[in-house]
């Protein structure tokens, strides 16, 4: 059954108003007409089955039929900090991020970036992730899109305050620390921030830098992964060990 986001100011009396992208979707793309079922889902977590009463230019007018809460969500709350790589890699790792389940990304700019934006062309992309993530989020079943915050740089990224119980920066000169040390000493954890270096990888320096923060550096394995590849690997391990996979 096709899937549309639509927020909670719009759900009212039984019924909901859908517009915008989503409305342009649902009737240019899809070509759904009134009498046709759709599910729903809004920015509070409920997910909502209804039938489509009347479809114009400018509003979908749906009934709704039935709502309830899903729980597709992972208790495990993963913030992915993602340094900006070449081409369109950000977009494979927003994408998939959103599968895997996590809830916030965080792109920045570090030592060995190659893309250095301007203002334009940064607030392009993160346009064009926003979609990404809202895509994603319908075809992966999910009820909460993740947030995409605004382009940080290295030096910011690390001395924020972030509200995580365990800050890990994958890095691969880390000569002994591993994944499953750190679960050794955390058996279980309810949030987490992951931190992947551009091509390249990080810089001694940076990781100091972020060690001194309270980051704690890790290696996934002998192998060089490939800087999406880092990502979504740390993403699936960190759900299997302490989310909602397997």
């Amino acid at each position: 059954m096709p899937r549309f986001f639509v927020t909670k100011e719009n759900i009212q009396g039984g019924k909901a108003i859908l517009g915008g992208a989503e409305l342009e979707h649902m009737r240019k793309v899809l070509r759904l007409r009134p009498g046709d079922q759709v599910t729903l889902f809004d920015d509070g977590g409920w997910e909502h089955e209804g039938v489509i009463q009347s479809c114009t230019s400018q509003a979908g007018e749906i009934e709704l039929l039935r709502s309830y809460q899903p729980g597709r969500e992972s208790a495990l709350e993963i913030t992915l900090a993602q340094a900006l790589g070449k081409g369109e890699k950000m977009d494979l790792v927003v994408e998939k991020a959103t599968e895997l389940g996590v809830q916030t990304i965080v792109p920045f700019l570090s030592s060995y970036t190659v893309p250095r934006l301007d203002g334009r062309r940064v607030e392009r992309r993160h346009g064009r992730w926003g979609k990404i993530a809202l895509s994603a989020a319908k075809q992966s079943g999910r009820t909460r899109i993740p947030r995409i915050l605004e382009l940080d740089t290295f030096e910011t990224l690390v001395g924020k305050p972030w509200p995580c119980e365990l800050k890990l920066l994958f890095w691969e000169g880390e000569p002994v620390q591993t994944i499953q040390r750190v679960q050794e000493e955390w058996p279980r954890l309810r949030s987490v921030l992951l931190a992947i270096g551009p091509e390249g990888g990080f810089t001694a320096e940076e990781v100091e830098q972020a060690s001194r923060q309270g980051f704690r550096a890790i290696h996934l394995g002998k192998r060089i992964l490939r800087a999406e590849t880092a990502a979504l690997a740390a993403v699936s391990i960190i759900q299997f060990l302490w989310g909602d996979m397997g």
